[in-house]
């Protein structure tokens, strides 16, 4: 057995007995003995091996592209009764339905269901869309994120047993990793003969806080009440017994510890729930000595590891300080370790050679967080380590699986390959006549400086897991919500893909509580979903506006700022444009005790380079914390913000919409109308008159709005597009159509 006797992470799994590798891959170097894994500690980053790893020098910027793909690894790798209904994958259909407990995901090339990875991926995936919703709204991606999201969390649910609101079993693995590796064969084949199940009664507390992690984050995002009521019991769970799972993930998913775990739990209960003893425990981890009930230090001194499913110190302390704020201790420590780690270097961050890639998409991910929440800029860092990633690097290769010409082909998957058992497989290293892509996969990386091969014979260079691909997502929404750049597409042209509309998984509703908002004209009805479960909360008592006008106090950068409104009746907010900007729009938010999000947003007045908005208040009376959103142009810097009391009505008029950053509840606005608009000559939806109604026409609009002097539309496009039920075509009847798109509305029902 390998002694880890410091702290760094450990490679990715054995991917099969000795008795298998010896007979099956000779072609590939092992430094496996026994199932068990002997890692070289390496931890650091490559010489220079590309020109130069900044923003400004990036050949590859489609974000969207990259999101989009990157989600589809997740159809590849479903499981259960119901993956022919909803994976977008043609070549995929319903698998080992005799399973004890039904649906989940496949870990990697392999298919057992190992809960360490899968509850770290969800939760992943849950705080990219928690710090970049706006990247997958815009791009048209948010219901693809929520079934795959939900098909976790029906899993997680289905796997514990509650009795009196308090977890009695807990299943937390099925399949045995030897049993499985020793078969090479598609999902939909697979016998039961390694289908075992690991269940307990009193323990595996790292998987426990993982589930939790990943059903609060789930509830933070979507708003379902039960994923919430699970989260709470498997946190209980997880810190009463305190013991980490050991039968059935030894030489595959063996943790060091379960603290860090809970304490990631924590932190997303906190956020789902403002229950103050969460947000202790996640304090105790991070700030205080000798915590760690297994003997472990906590992360008082700093963070020891890259963001991953053995170790998630560095994602708690994102979450402590999403919760306290740009003055956080946590935000000192996540920048000490990633500029310890190359973090303003032009150098391509390389950990160790199993698996690189998924290291270094992790560190982008924790860089993007700081940036957003204004710890230290470390965009173009990040941009430029994807760019590597993306095909600027010695081997010339795309390591995302379908994405472009020369992209990796040949990934360590069994369902892709095509090949029916080791013996078809043999020594080839590409797949068989019966292969299939597998979009947006992340490979494995290189396994030392320039060193790559494509083949699907290598696990070092070409593994792929739920895992690797959490923080390919959480990277690709963290790029696109900066930079904007690149194009989504017709996900009919993409290799297996069936191009159909992603098939949402009904959850439980949310009781609902209404109330109206006055504009100046028209009547707007805003609801707002919460939990069932409502914290205790501390209500600000409204204050009168009085005072005379005068600048507020903003502090933040690109394009989000906090300031105190201070109970003015009015704010005005002067901008400097590009002298070709005509047009411009934003929002200001908060968010109340409860967690529940409400903001206003304009649209800029322009002229010459200068941009004007007037803002009600009467929404922000007793706000002491406000969000101001720039959200075009990206380029605009501010002048001033000027706190107006005793003002007349404002220029803009006072609407409500879905928070363009992630929401922590849902909210729908509708307009009350005297007559219905539909007529026989408008094709509601149908923004850039090809007669139907597509995500191209989401796209049209949202150019629209970006820049109408550039992408403009006719008066007939604008009657169709105008669909949200306001006046006038806005990104949120873009949002309207791409929800039309994903089977939340029917056509029928426009405008709503």
């Amino acid at each position: 057995m390998y002694n880890v006797s410091v702290k760094h992470i450990v490679g990715k799994k054995s991917e099969r007995s000795v008795k298998d590798m010896n007979k099956k891959m000779n072609k590939v170097k092992s430094a496996i003995l026994s199932g068990m894994i002997a890692v070289g500690s390496v931890a650091g980053s490559f010489a220079a091996v590309a020109p130069s790893l900044n923003a400004s020098a990036v050949s590859n910027d489609n974000y969207a592209k990259l999101l989009q793909y990157s989600l589809y690894f997740y159809d590849a790798n479903m499981c259960g009764k119901n993956v022919g209904e909803r994976s977008a994958l043609t070549w995929r259909d319903d698998c080992h339905t005799s399973d004890e407990v039904d649906g989940g995901f496949h870990d990697a090339g392999d298919h057992v269901k190992f809960g360490l990875p899968a509850g770290y991926a969800a939760s992943v995936l849950g705080l990219s869309y928690q710090q970049f919703g706006d990247a997958f709204d815009s791009t048209g991606q948010t219901a693809h994120l929520k079934m795959i999201t939900d098909h976790f969390a029906e899993f997680f649910k289905n796997s514990t047993t509650l009795s009196g609101g308090s977890v009695s079993n807990f299943v937390y693995q099925i399949g045995d990793g030897y049993a499985d590796h020793d078969e090479w064969c598609a999902p939909e084949v697979q016998g039961p003969s390694s289908r075992k199940t690991f269940s307990t009664s009193a323990g595996a507390s790292d998987i426990a806080a993982e589930y939790a992690a990943a059903l609060a984050a789930n509830y933070v995002n979507f708003g379902n009440a039960e994923d919430l009521t699970y989260a709470k019991a498997l946190f209980d769970f997880s810190t009463k017994y305190n013991q980490k799972a050991t039968d059935g993930v030894n030489g595959f998913y063996a943790s060091w510890d379960y603290y860090d775990d809970q304490a990631w739990a924590a932190g997303w209960l906190y956020l789902a729930t403002k229950d103050n003893s969460y947000k202790s425990f996640l304090d105790t981890y991070m700030n205080t000595s000798d915590a760690g009930a297994s003997g472990m230090d906590g992360a008082k001194w700093g963070i020891y590891s890259t963001l991953s499913w053995n170790n998630v110190s560095m994602g708690a302390a994102l979450l402590q300080g999403i919760i306290n704020g740009s003055s956080s201790d946590a935000w000192g420590k996540v920048t000490t370790y990633i500029n310890d780690k190359g973090g303003s270097s032009d150098k391509w961050y390389w950990q160790e050679k199993w698996g690189s890639a998924r290291y270094n998409t992790a560190q982008q991910f924790a860089a993007l967080v700081a940036s957003k929440n204004g710890a230290k800029d470390y965009y173009s860092w990040a941009a430029g380590q994807m760019d590597y990633i993306l095909g600027n690097n010695p081997f010339n290769t795309n390591l995302v699986v379908g994405m472009e010409s020369n992209s990796s082909k040949y990934p360590h998957h069994r369902a892709a390959s095509g090949y029916s058992n080791y013996d078809e497989m043999g020594n080839n290293d590409g797949y068989s006549s019966k292969g299939h892509v597998l979009v947006g996969a992340l490979a494995g990386g290189p396994e030392a400086e320039g060193v790559y091969h494509d083949t699907v014979q290598d696990y070092y260079c070409n593994e792929v897991t739920l895992d690797y691909n959490a923080t390919l997502v959480a990277a690709a929404a963290g790029l696109y919500s900066k930079y904007k750049t690149g194009s989504t597409v017709d996900p009919s042209s993409i290799p297996g893909v069936d191009g159909s509309s992603v098939t949402p998984i009904e959850t439980t509703p949310q009781p609902q509580e209404t109330t109206t908002i006055k504009s100046d004209e028209t009547p707007v009805e805003t609801t707002t979903t919460k939990a069932d479960t409502t914290p205790t909360q501390t209500t600000v008592p409204q204050q009168s506006s009085s005072g005379t006008d005068k600048e507020a106090t903003i502090s933040g950068s690109n394009g989000e700022y906090t300031f105190n409104p201070e109970n003015a009746d009015n704010i005005e907010i002067k901008l400097t444009m590009n002298s070709g900007d005509t047009e411009g729009n934003g929002a200001i938010g908060f968010s109340d005790a409860a967690g529940n999000w409400t903001q206003v947003e304009f649209k800029l007045s322009v002229s010459g380079g200068k941009a004007t908005a007037t803002v009600s208040g009467e929404k922000l009376k007793g706000v002491s914390n406000a969000k101001l959103m720039i959200w075009w142009p990206t380029s605009a810097t501010i002048d001033s913000v000027t706190l107006k009391y005793n003002n007349s009505t404002p220029q803009q008029d006072v609407t409500t919409a879905a928070p363009v950053i992630t929401p922590v509840v849902t909210t729908t606005t509708t307009q009350s109308q005297d007559n219905d608009p539909k007529t026989d000559n408008i094709l509601y939806g149908d923004a850039n008159l090809d007669g139907k109604v597509t995500i191209s026409d989401s796209v049209a609009i949202l150019q629209y709005v970006a820049n109408n002097s550039k992408y403009g539309l006719n008066d007939q496009a604008k009657k169709n597009a105008d669909v949200d039920g306001n006046p006038g075509v806005t990104g949120s009847d873009a949002a309207v159509i791409q929800k039309v798109d994903a089977g939340i509305y029917s056509l029928s029902q426009l405008p709503l």
